[in-house]
């Protein structure tokens, strides 16, 4: 049985990864992150992970936003 934090980290990985894709928006994306309450660091190190997937654009742009909420 899966703990709720290996639940969590894999629902924003995948959810970050549906962002890249172009399948979600950004105000989508957004919503999931402040309503799944990750940490920080876990949500920059699942899309760090993703770098090289989907859409750089889409990538920078939530890193940017990531950064921005941080300070």
């Amino acid at each position: 049985m899966k703990s709720i934090e290996v639940s969590v980290e894999r629902y924003i990985r995948k959810s970050i990864q549906a962002f890249l894709e172009g399948e979600k928006d950004f105000r989508w994306i957004t919503g999931v992150l402040r309503a799944s309450d990750p940490t920080k660091a876990r949500t920059a190190d699942a899309l760090r992970r993703l770098t090289n997937y989907g859409d750089p654009l889409r990538a920078q742009a939530l890193s940017h936003s990531l950064e921005s909420s941080a300070s």
